[in-house]
């Protein structure tokens, strides 16, 4: 089962994406914990880059965030944020994937083809371990690049099929109001992720 299925209730007030100092966050898991517990955020999910060759200690990353189990009264997920490989491999070691709670894939280098973009999207999802498809549709915003209502419609409905949340993500304002409207349509649950990067990042709307 994918995890944000245990947590459905949680979708939209938990924040599902936050970075730390192990990558290019400001703040600590202790600091994150502290201020959510003080908001009377419910979950916090901690979904740190990655990717084949790291570059800190991922395991340390991971016993921080047991620690945190121990001291916080509040749902903490461990994660990752991983890379989509053109052809829809992930950068990330397969290792990490299985330890984690919660797996999310984005596109950050990739190369501005939209066939390539559609057909590695989609063939990632078919990794059992992917959770959510985060910042949806920054990267074609960055580059002015558009998907046609049929082939968003065709991401979705594989997206239903393997059990994949669309992130909306405050950071980079997505996906549109329509990918939305068809997200409902095709029965693609929205998990709310705001690419938290700081502690003043955290809000509870």
């Amino acid at each position: 089962m994918k995890t944000w299925k245990r947590y459905r209730e949680l979708l939209g007030v938990g924040e599902w994406h936050i970075h730390t100092r192990y990558t290019d966050g400001h703040n600590t898991i202790e600091e994150y914990c502290q201020k959510a517990t003080d908001l009377g955020v419910p979950l916090i999910a901690f979904t740190e880059h990655v990717r084949r060759d790291l570059d800190y200690d991922f395991n340390a990353f991971l016993a921080d965030i047991e620690e945190a189990r121990d001291t916080f009264d509040l749902i903490i997920l461990s994660g990752c944020e991983a890379g989509i490989l053109p052809g829809g491999g992930l950068n990330v070691p397969e290792w990490i994937l299985r330890e984690v709670d919660y797996p999310i894939v984005s596109f950050h280098a990739f190369p501005c083809d939209i066939k390539l973009y559609i057909h590695s999207l989609i063939a990632c999802f078919r990794s059992a371990h992917v959770n959510t498809w985060a910042h949806p549709g920054a990267f074609l915003n960055r580059f002015n690049l558009a998907l046609m209502e049929s082939e968003i419609v065709a991401i979705l409905k594989e997206m239903a099929k393997r059990d994949i949340a669309l992130e909306s993500n405050r950071k980079y304002a997505v996906p549109e109001d329509l990918w939305i409207e068809l997200a409902a349509r095709y029965c693609v649950p929205i998990v709310r992720g705001s690419d938290v990067h700081t502690v003043e990042d955290l809000s509870t709307v």
